[in-house]
């Protein structure tokens, strides 16, 4: 109902319907693949998730200034869980997402979405998820105006 109702009021500014709609599937996607790699977490580390949040983050600076030339929509979470070698365990059981490891991070892909699992150091026992799109072209000031824009806001992953 959300996309449908942008798409009927249209974009703010200069930006087009098509990539607030954009904007919106990229939710949609991350969402979904989100809850469905949660899901698989909570599952295989014997633990839910905490401190999920949403947010729509900038991507590329305006040359040298503060200011954001596009944004990509992501998800993070926690796990914290006694599991002892907790990215092997879900290697194993994510490895329809080709996963890969890169230090202390395990990256999956699922079409142009990107995940990874991550443990920290200092944090027995902490995992650490984050999903996201590709960066979507939109300038500060129109993202900043739209009624869909997020930022580090809980989501409910179950």
């Amino acid at each position: 109902m959300a996309t449908l109702t942008i798409l009927l009021t249209g974009g703010c500014g200069g930006v087009s319907d098509k990539t607030y709609a954009e904007l919106e599937q990229q939710r949609d996607d991350v969402l979904t693949w989100a809850r469905e790699l949660s899901a698989a977490a909570s599952t295989t580390l014997a633990t839910s998730p905490e401190d999920a949040t949403e947010a729509y983050d900038g991507v590329d600076q305006k040359g040298l200034s503060d200011k954001y030339k596009s944004y990509k929509y992501d998800v993070q979470a926690d796990f914290v869980t006694e599991q002892q070698d907790p990215l092997n365990a879900l290697r194993d059981e994510l490895e329809e997402f080709s996963p890969t490891f890169s230090g202390n991070s395990l990256r999956l892909s699922h079409g142009d979405l990107t995940a990874h699992f991550q443990t920290y150091p200092n944090a027995p026992g902490a995992v650490g998820l984050v999903v996201q799109g590709p960066p979507i072209e939109i300038d500060q000031e129109d993202m900043s105006d739209w009624d869909g824009f997020v930022v580090a806001e809980p989501v409910d992953l179950q």
